[in-house]
């Protein structure tokens, strides 16, 4: 199996609408990313806890890109899972 098709975790936010402002600056370059519990945590956001935050992927080949990217829109380092 290629690289490409595995996704890495490159923000672990605490509010669904910080990851999605987050995947719309990474759409907006191109990158390819999802959020796996959008629809989740759309219905009951008090399960971000149990889920460990709100999960922002990318696939691996787009990691460096990604954190460089989100590095100069404010994504804040401190939520970078690495």
């Amino acid at each position: 199996m290629p690289d490409d098709w595995d996704w890495v975790e490159v923000r672990n936010c605490n509010y669904l609408h910080e990851a999605q402002f987050l995947r719309s600056v990474l759409d907006s370059e191109g990158i390819e990313s999802f959020i796996p519990d959008q629809y989740t945590l759309g219905v009951d956001p008090l399960y971000v806890a149990a889920l460990g935050g709100v999960r922002l992927m990318v696939r691996a080949a787009d990691v460096d890109r990604a954190n460089d990217l989100l590095a100069s829109a404010g994504g804040s380092p401190g939520h970078n899972p690495e």
